[in-house]
């Protein structure tokens, strides 16, 4: 054959050929691993139900089946393989939204599609079930698991949403967008069982999932819960699709955990919850809501909404803040030296009879500290009971009745509304002030000045006039404490320190002093000073009695007098001191006199020692020669005669003697042989070195007298020398 004769038939063979591989391609149609085959019914069967989209019992368009993985026969040309499209794959952090585009019509009302058809479709595997089994266009309530989901796309429309992440210290508030409506007055909606965290929305709704925020929460972890979703088609290049984003059945919203810290007390304010009681401030505490962590508990329970008596202590805890509101506050502290007294908002009611038991109560007690202060008082024992009944005479006749111990009433035992008889020591405590509120009283010794020094919180001197019309301007400071178990008592009468000091102290003791300097002349209050001081305390301290303020002392600082006043004092004071100076003076002199006196005394005192025993010891030899003198003298006496009447004889004798030679020699004469016997007897010279003489005189007279007077010169110088002696002696 030739070849023009051949080229025919291979053709034809070649067509047939490709006729054939054509053929084939259409009826086998191969779906690989990662895809699913869409088949459309062509030409022959019957049309779909309107309104229908995919037919599921063979009906003429595209086929609810699907071609999975693998080699499928196909009827062609009545049947065609549409398109063939990848699977769904949801990754494990995330889940799929499914969207049905046929089945049932949705309820009035409703925003998602309940999932009648329960499991009988296989996670929209099977959507001739879905379809059979009455599934429900819209957005279905279950969602796709992490996996490879062969989802027929002309049926289901798939959006890939992320998985709900709570972090650490974090909490998920859910707010649903579908199921029944809230009960009235609820602030958010009740709990269900077996939603599994919201995880399984069918379960939610079918038992009663209510719309709104709800009382459940989530804490951290992640949560595969139907929120927005993104689908499957969107892109950049296609922002149109953002439109196309779905919205989930629930939202959620992220907010921190409830974190105390040290130191710290939260105090919890329900915000949903039964009626708070009109009596109370705040709600009665119930048991089992796990630090408000529980707030299905809270409510079921019968919670109340208002501020909680209980209160949350330092740590983490993961509460609805829809439901509760938390204020972190500072622990309270009482300090050394303080007390806290307490006025609690719960617990029962007073009664009458506890009114009166704790009124007679402060009347003993006002009682016992009355006559301590009279006691006290001594001298000033009248201005205290004077102060003590101006203070139950003084104000209003309400204010008599706190006196008598009406107020004071509130002054409550434990358990009872009101407060607290009982105060708190130091230390660190974790107080509800919603529920009970401390009021920090020192107990320490207080101090409150009247002063001109620019000091912070002191008071301005008080302005005064006296008796005689002076201005004086007296600075004082009051030194009081209260007790601590007088503290709740002083609290109910007049609420805090600062209030005692502004509305109490300060008024009373202004008109204290000056009442009291009204009553004295200025220099006499001034030299008064102390028992003025003591008067005002005395009367204070009564007058404070009634506040249960126990007064330790009242100074009076200084007293300022005017200038015109001081002066003339300063005068008559600075006259009175020179004329103190001048007699101290006097005085001084006087002693120092005296002083010189005895010093003289001292210094001489050996001396004077020695004359005294020599005035004995010469008084003694005096004594002796006297005695020898009498002795001597009787002596001389009977001695004295007989010489007397010796020398009476020998004179006698003498005398004739001397009669005889003077008649015999004449006077001269015999004066010269006396003369010169004694000028033998004595060796006296008598030969002068120069002689000087007269050419008339009497040589014998002149020689005599030479020599007489030589005698009696010797004479009277014997005689000298012999007296000193004496005297010596």
């Amino acid at each position: 054959m030739e070849i023009t004769t051949m080229i025919p038939f291979a053709l034809l063979g070649i067509a047939t050929a490709f006729v054939l591989l054509f053929i084939v391609t259409k009826i086998l149609v191969n779906i690989r691993a990662r895809e699913i085959a869409i088949k459309e019914r062509r030409y022959i069967g019957q049309k779909m139900p309107p309104g229908r989209v995919v037919a599921t019992e063979g009906e003429v368009g595209i086929q609810a089946d699907v071609l999975k993985p693998g080699l499928h026969f196909i009827k062609w040309p009545f049947e065609r393989v549409v398109k063939k499209v990848p699977l769904i794959e949801i990754s494990p952090d995330e889940l799929g939204v499914i969207e049905a585009i046929d089945g049932e019509p949705l309820l009035p009302g409703r925003i998602f599609a309940p999932d009648r058809a329960q499991n009988a479709h296989n996670n929209f595997q099977d959507p001739i079930a879905f379809i059979k089994q009455g599934g429900v266009k819209g957005i279905q309530l279950r969602t796709l698991p992490p996996g490879l989901w062969p989802i027929h796309p002309y049926l289901f429309r798939v959006s890939i949403a992320k998985a709900t992440v709570i972090p650490q210290g974090k909490i998920g508030v859910i707010i649903s967008a579908d199921g029944a409506s809230l009960d009235p007055g609820r602030l958010v909606a009740k709990s269900v069982d077996g939603h599994r965290n919201f995880q399984d929305a069918e379960q939610f709704l079918s038992s009663g999932g209510q719309k709104g925020p709800q009382v459940e929460i989530l804490t951290p972890g992640t949560y595969r819960i139907l929120t927005d979703s993104v689908p499957t088609n969107m892109t950049m290049e296609n922002p149109d699709n953002l439109n196309e984003v779905k919205k989930g059945l629930f939202a959620v919203q992220i907010f921190n955990a409830t974190i105390i810290n040290e130191n710290q007390v939260g105090l919890v304010e329900a915000l949903d919850g039964a009626p708070l009681n009109p009596r109370n401030y705040v709600a009665d505490p119930i048991d089992g809501h796990n630090n408000f962590q529980d707030g299905d508990a809270f409510i079921k329970r019968g919670g109340q909404r208002g501020p909680q008596k209980d209160i949350l202590l330092p740590g983490t805890s993961y509460i609805n803040p829809l439901l509760f509101k938390v204020i972190p506050e500072k622990a309270g502290e009482v300090k050394p030296g303080e007390v806290a007294v307490i006025v609690s908002n719960v617990g029962k009611d007073p009664s009458d009879e506890i009114r009166r038991q704790m009124a007679a109560k402060i009347r003993e007690r006002l009682e016992m500290e009355k006559q301590e202060q009279i006691e006290r008082a001594g001298e000033h024992v009248s201005d205290v009971l004077a102060g003590l009944q101006d203070s139950m005479e003084e104000g209003d006749p309400m204010d008599r009745r706190l006196d008598l111990g009406a107020h004071e009433a509130y002054v409550v035992p434990d358990g009872f509304r009101g407060i607290q008889e009982r105060v708190v020591g130091p230390g660190k405590y974790y107080v509800n002030t919603l529920a009970v509120s401390p009021i920090i009283i020192p107990t320490t010794n207080q101090t409150v000045e009247w002063t001109g020094e620019q000091i912070q919180g002191t008071f301005d001197p008080f302005e005064v006039i006296s008796k005689d019309g002076f201005a004086m301007q007296l600075e004082v400071r009051v030194v009081f404490r209260v007790k601590p178990e007088d503290a709740p008592f002083m609290v109910s009468k007049i609420g805090s320190i600062d209030r005692l000091i502004q509305n109490v102290m300060h008024p009373l003791i202004d008109s204290i002093f000056r009442n009291q300097a009204s009553e004295s002349s200025a220099m006499a209050y001034l030299q008064n000073r102390h028992e003025e001081q003591e008067r005002a305390e005395a009367r204070v301290r009564a007058h404070l009695l009634k506040y249960h303020v126990d007064v330790v002392n009242v100074l009076i600082c200084h007293i300022r007098l005017p200038e015109e006043l001081m002066k003339t004092q300063t005068e008559k004071i600075l006259a009175e001191q020179r004329q103190s100076m001048y007699n101290a003076q006097r005085e001084a002199e006087d002693k120092r006199i005296q002083l010189e006196k005895i010093k003289a005394q001292a210094d001489n005192q050996r001396d004077l020692m020695a004359a005294t025993v020599g005035v004995e010891i010469s008084g003694k030899r005096a004594e002796q020669r006297k005695a020898e003198a009498d002795g001597e003298a009787h002596y001389i006496a009977v001695t004295g005669k007989a010489e007397a009447e010796k020398v009476r004889l020998m004179g006698e004798a003498q005398g004739v003697a001397y009669h005889e030679q003077v008649n015999a020699l004449g006077a001269n004469g015999v004066a010269l042989v006396e003369t010169l016997k004694v000028i033998g007897e004595k060796g006296v010279r008598i030969t002068p070195d120069v002689l000087a003489s007269g050419g008339n005189g009497d040589g014998a007279g002149s020689l005599g007298t030479l020599l007489l007077l030589n005698l009696f010169r010797d004479q009277m110088k014997m005689n000298s020398e012999n007296g000193n002696k004496s005297i010596v002696r």
